[in-house]
């Protein structure tokens, strides 16, 4: 499923930048098997979520200002019958998917 590579992304960009190992742009989307611009994408949306991310010219590298965390979770579930009329207007469906990801700072 795309939703558990763009989690796994997620968390070993977060690993990276954590680690504050990632090199220059170009060589932490390479690193990642993503496009540059992509990679620039992913990070304004973190730090519009509030990730406290920068980047240093010295140390060639993204990093945290302060310490952070990201965690992402998946629950999966069945459905009470009442649940799937609630939702779903009375259309049957076996299993609700819900996606979490938390930025804490």
């Amino acid at each position: 499923m795309i939703l558990f590579r763009q989690m796994e992304l997620l968390q070993r960009i977060h690993k990276l930048i954590d680690a504050a190992c990632t090199g220059t742009p170009y060589e932490f989307a390479g690193r990642l098997r993503i496009s540059e611009r992509y990679l620039r994408k992913i990070i304004d949306e973190m730090k519009d979520l509030g990730a406290p991310i920068d980047y240093s010219r010295k140390n060639i590298t993204y990093y945290y200002v302060e310490p952070f965390e990201i965690k992402v979770s998946c629950i999966f579930r069945r459905l009470s019958a009442q649940e799937q009329e609630n939702i779903y207007g009375g259309n049957i469906f076996y299993l609700n998917f819900y996606f979490t990801a938390f930025f804490v700072p």
